[in-house]
Parts: C-alpha cells; sequence; structure tokens
C-alpha cells in the first residue's frame, strides 16, 4: 500500500470534550496538509471545519449520539437533519444498544432505517461498542445495521468497556458476518502503522484515528487518546 492510499483510508480524529476552537483549526489544518480522508469532529465543529477545509478532498465527518446512544428516535434523527444542515459530509451514530440487548430487534433495526433516511444520502455509520455485547449480540448488531442501510460499520466508538479495541481478529470477524454492502471501520486505540496496515488487511475500509499523522509517516505514537 502506498503512502498516499494509506492517507485516503485515515479519519483523524479529534472528539475531546476539552478541544478547544483553536485545537480544532490546527487539526484541520494539518488534515489539510496531509489530505486524510476526513477530520471526525464534534458537532458543534463542523461549521468550522467546513469553512477551513472547503476547496480540499478531506470531508467532514461528526458522530452523533454517543457514548450511550439512549436518545428517541425523532431526537436521533433530529441531529441526524442538524449536523446534515451544518455541512457534515458524513457521521458516525450510537444505535440503541440496550434494544439489542432487549430482544427489541425490530425497533433496534427500525432506528437505523431513520436515522439512515435522516442523513439525506450522506454516509452513515453504526457505532457497534463490541465492548458490551457477547458474541451473539455482535453478530446481530453489525447485521442489521447493515439491513439498516449504513455505509460503514464500527467495532466501536473506542469509548466502550476497554475502549474496545481494533484488532485484526475483530475486522475479520465482523467481514465474516457482513454481505459486503456494509464497510468496516476500525476504530480504538489505533496508534502505529503496523496495527493500521493489519487492520487494513484484515477487512478494515476505513481507519478512525488521532494519531493519524503519525501512522501516515509509517510511525506509533503513544497516546490513550482514540
Amino acid at each position: 500500500m502506498t503512502q498516499a492510499e494509506l492517507i485516503g483510508r485515515l479519519q483523524y480524529t479529534n472528539v475531546r470534550a476539552n478541544a478547544t476552537l483553536a485545537d480544532i483549526r490546527t487539526h484541520c489544518e494539518t488534515a489539510a496538509r496531509y489530505g486524510f480522508q476526513a477530520v471526525m469532529l464534534q458537532p458543534c465543529w463542523v461549521e468550522l471545519a467546513r469553512s477551513i477545509l472547503g476547496g480540499t478532498k478531506v470531508s467532514v465527518a461528526t458522530a452523533i449520539c454517543y457514548p450511550m446512544g439512549g436518545e428517541t428516535v425523532a431526537m436521533k434523527t433530529a441531529l441526524a437533519r442538524e449536523v446534515v444542515r451544518l455541512g457534515a459530509d458524513e457521521f458516525d451514530f450510537q444505535p440503541n444498544i440496550g434494544l439489542l440487548r432487549s430482544g427489541l430487534r425490530r425497533e433496534f433495526l427500525e432506528e437505523i432505517r431513520a436515522i439512515v433516511e435522516a442523513a439525506d444520502g450522506r454516509s452513515t455509520k453504526s457505532m457497534s461498542e463490541f465492548g458490551f455485547l457477547n458474541e451473539e449480540e455482535r453478530v446481530l448488531a453489525i447485521t442489521l445495521a447493515e439491513e439498516g442501510g449504513v455505509d460503514y460499520v464500527k467495532n466501536s466508538s473506542g469509548i466502550g468497556p476497554g475502549g474496545s479495541p481494533a484488532t485484526p481478529e475483530v475486522i475479520r470477524f465482523m467481514r465474516a458476518h457482513l454481505t459486503g454492502k456494509a464497510r468496516i471501520k476500525a476504530s480504538g486505540q489505533i496508534r502505529s502503522y503496523s496495527q493500521t496496515l493489519a487492520l487494513i488487511e484484515a477487512g478494515a475500509h476505513l481507519i478512525g484515528t488521532s494519531a493519524a499523522p503519525a501512522i501516515a509517516d509509517g510511525q506509533g505514537v503513544e497516546t490513550s487518546a482514540y
């Protein structure tokens, strides 16, 4: 894989609650310099990112309804429409895994379908939070999300139990249970170049990480961040 191909797989993430406007500006400028696939930011920074990254190939991505995912369907669809209005090209969202674990599969699926519809054609990614789920629940979380029309499924938001780290084994598990309609985004404790290549080889199409510059440079970093 060439450096350019690798960079095109990286979503450069800063969803820290204490990130400042200056932090986000620097983050976006760095993303533009490298040409990452996207920046991943909290919704409040979408308009700023759009103003900085306009004219570049870097997409503006955000996340809604995380890390809990307990909002009502009406709340979630309203958030989806709002980030689209603000200029997000794509967004990740937290489905209601409480519904899934309660055996309410139809309700879980219908929520996902409603969010995908509210995205109005923007790319959507469902955060599965594998750290909370057993094997059967993991399969349901990703297969129902794919059935619901998401573009990507994720192993986690990176915030679940133990950080729900992305590993090649987890990605291969996901790939084995998906039909190919939905792609895979890996996230959670992705910190090095070699780790990133292993995840892509296992089947990940996108990599969400706060260590994107170091990874693009073929290095690794010591960090506890996403």
